[in-house]
């Protein structure tokens, strides 16, 4: 058996008694590789069973073991790898990469949930280690930051980039108490809606799709996504979901489609256009 063929048995015992899968007879095995020089143990595994028994051990009264910290503290850099031309880790400036090539033997394994259970832990107590804190027992999940809304996203936008396209919508007929305006950026290729006074839509039945007119690119309106108005919503902040890049946007429409939208409108029931600017 050469080196390679070693080493990666040696990985695939670890991953199974960090699991909690092995038998006796793999038990002895493991024990008589770890005791071999070609079999350097991989950190990461070692990484993920002590966040294992950190983040799930059944009695959580019990104080957590020095040497636990330790390992945890010693390894967790080398888990964390920066971007090409970047400053060293503790960096303000730096986004760190977690390295887990060694999970893809851990997460094929037959106990899958543990296996889940086991890559959150760890990738729950690298991201407090990246921090410079680490997690104190009892203590409450770290709050994961979440994207800005539509309309913060929107605010952003009006308050930090030039050259904004900005139109009114008019409802149709039909949709004659419906406002709204749109804010488009050709440089950001982002733009959003603010309509107010839109019915409410059953998805299951019809969605609103946008259309973007812009003669440079196509004859054809660009689609620019469906979208829903919430009960109890008056007025609904929507983001522009173009799949094509648009550079002289001349017009929007509102058209109500069936589910999911179409490739093509017939135009049938058109809800609002923009004003000409």
């Amino acid at each position: 058996m050469s080196n390679q063929d070693i080493l990666q048995r040696f990985e695939e015992l670890e991953a199974g008694r960090i699991l909690g899968d092995l038998d006796a007879e793999e038990i002895q095995e493991w024990e008589d590789l770890s005791k071999d020089s070609r079999c350097r143990l991989d950190p990461s595994l070692e990484l993920a069973a002590a966040a294992i028994e950190a983040e799930f051990s059944q009695d959580k009264e019990s104080e957590h073991p020095e040497s636990l910290l330790t390992l945890l503290r010693e390894d967790i850099a080398q888990f964390i790898v920066p971007e090409a031309d970047a400053e060293p880790i503790n960096a303000k400036s730096t986004e760190p990469i977690l390295q887990l090539s060694a999970w893809k033997r851990v997460v094929t394994a037959p106990q899958t949930p543990w296996a889940i259970a086991a890559l959150l832990a760890i990738l729950l107590v690298a991201n407090l280690f990246i921090q410079g804190k680490a997690p104190a027992p009892g203590a409450p999940a770290a709050v994961v930051a979440t994207e800005p809304s539509s309309e913060e996203a929107r605010d952003t936008m009006l308050a930090s980039t030039e050259n904004l396209v900005q139109l009114d919508f008019d409802g149709t007929e039909r949709y004659g108490k419906m406002t709204g305006k749109v804010v488009w950026s050709d440089e950001l290729q982002e733009g959003y809606m603010t309509l107010s006074n839109l019915p409410v839509n059953d998805p299951g039945k019809k969605q609103y799709q946008l259309w973007i007119v812009d003669p440079t690119r196509d004859e054809k309106p660009v689609d620019g996504g469906v979208f829903d108005i919430p009960q109890g919503e008056s007025t609904a902040v929507i983001r522009i979901q173009n799949p094509l890049v648009i550079t002289d946007p001349k017009a929007f429409v509102i058209t109500l489609e069936q589910p999911g939208g179409v490739v093509v409108s017939k135009q049938q029931d058109v809800v609002a256009t923009t004003k000409a600017s």
